[in-house]
């Protein structure tokens, strides 16, 4: 297990290097670029009070605003993209190139292959968000004497780092709709519409009080990407409620991955039909 665990983690090498550059690319142009136009933000303030604005959660009133917006706000939404291509090239995706056959044809339950590659999509996920924290944490030092703000190195290395159990819950659920779906181009097109609803539905439930009573039902509801969180950090009560959506979506992996057929490309529903049907 430990083996195959290894190399999960490096299959998945250049990824991660590739998505941690690419990703701390991001927080260093906006951070380090604050103070050549931080005088000139106030021309914006009308602009960025559009309700199309407000809606994708972007404030910039403070230097702090500025981060939360484009920073935090953000880097989460960039990464859970990659979460989806991971979690559903997992299972899914290898399945369509061939490669499944040959892992489930080791000596090894099913659970555990389930186990170990979502234990390695969660430390390339860990990874990613380092390196791109890393990047934020110092660029913000350099910049740190040309802005009065409250939040230091550290409370923005761990606003970002504590991103991890949102994208962790939609890689999870990527990975379950690998083993559930019959191809991984199903399987990314419903997570990626789990993920661009639970985004801008969480920011519109904080728009129109009258959708209060279902912003439960958006993930990105409890991840706190605010200017007060960056300070403050994270709920343990939503950071528990993403966890246990990250472990019921392991689960239901786990059992459906046990009761696939590989290479059949059919639905849970149509197991055992599909076969017959090719015969014929």
């Amino acid at each position: 297990m430990l083996r195959l665990l290894l190399q999960e983690l490096r299959f998945r090498r250049g990824a991660i290097i590739g998505w941690g550059l690419g990703l701390c690319f991001f927080p260093v142009v906006y951070v380090g670029l604050y103070p050549s136009f931080a005088d000139q933000m106030e021309n914006f303030y009308t602009i960025l009070d559009l309700p199309i604005y407000q809606a994708l959660g972007i404030t910039m009133a403070s230097f702090e605003g500025y981060m939360a917006s484009t920073v935090t706000n953000l880097v989460p939404v960039i990464l859970a993209i990659y979460a989806v291509i991971n979690g559903t090239g997992t299972l899914a995706g290898e399945e369509d190139s061939g490669r499944l056959e040959m892992i489930v044809a080791l000596p090894t339950p099913r659970w555990q292959i389930v186990a170990v590659k979502a234990v390695a999509l969660g430390v390339a996920l860990v990874l990613i968000l380092a390196i791109s924290a890393t990047g934020a944490a110092l660029t913000l030092l350099t910049i740190l004497s040309q802005v009065e703000s409250n939040v230091t190195v550290l409370d923005l290395f761990l606003s970002l780092m504590a991103a991890w159990p949102l994208v962790m819950a939609f890689g999870m659920i990527s990975l379950f709709l690998g083993a559930f779906s019959p191809s991984r181009r199903i399987a990314s097109m419903i997570a990626m519409v789990v993920v661009v609803v639970s985004y801008l539905g969480s920011n519109l439930t904080g728009m129109i009080d009258s959708l209060k009573s279902i912003e439960n039902l958006f993930l990105f509801h409890f991840y706190d990407a605010t200017a007060e969180a960056l300070e403050s950090g994270q709920q343990l009560g939503n950071v528990l409620v993403l966890l246990v959506v990250a472990l019921v979506a392991f689960g239901l992996a786990v059992f459906f991955f046990q009761i696939r057929d590989v290479t059949v490309g059919a639905w849970p529903w149509q197991r055992g039909r599909i076969p017959e049907a090719a015969q014929e």
